[in-house]
């Protein structure tokens, strides 16, 4: 079961880094609109440092998971 657990963050992490990376490659490009007086682009800028964030610190996680399961 925590094997279960700790491939998942892994498989979360990874996920959350390659949409986020996604959204700073393409995210907003030839879309209209905003908020307010931010521009798509800029949104998804923010959005995609955000997700990459949050992906690299999950996949931190499970990783830390895995050696701390092997070490002890």
């Amino acid at each position: 079961m925590m094997a279960a657990a700790r491939a998942l963050l892994i498989l979360l992490g990874l996920a959350g880094v390659a949409y986020g990376i996604y959204a700073l490659v393409r995210g907003g490009r030839d879309q209209e609109g905003g908020l307010g007086p931010i521009p798509e682009r800029a949104i998804h800028a923010v959005a995609g440092v955000r997700m990459l964030v949050g992906g690299k610190v999950v996949l931190f996680l499970g990783v830390a998971a895995i050696l701390v399961s092997l070490s002890g």
